[in-house]
């Protein structure tokens, strides 16, 4: 979540200058929002307790290895958000 607008955007691996709070994963967009020709709508999971798929979990290109990942999962659990392998 974006501090300053409070909106949501994937989350990076790192604080993106204008972008500031999103670096935190702090939510989960329920379905997919093509959000490339300007700001959509979308229903988003902000806090727990909920259990999401980790498998389908999708982050910032910038999250680009397992460290990173483990890192925005365990940003989501600090939310009430667990991801958790799915059968």
């Amino acid at each position: 979540r974006i501090t300053a607008s409070g909106k949501y955007r994937l989350s990076p691996a790192a604080q993106v200058v204008g972008d500031e709070g999103a670096e935190v994963a702090s939510a989960v967009l329920t379905e997919a929002v093509d959000a490339t020709a300007g700001d959509r709508t979308g229903l988003v999971i902000a806090r727990g307790p909920a259990i999401v798929s980790r498998a389908a979990l999708v982050f910032d290109a910038s999250v680009d290895d397992a460290a990173k990942a483990a890192a925005k999962h365990a940003e989501l659990s600090a939310a009430g958000i667990v991801p958790r392998d799915t059968a």
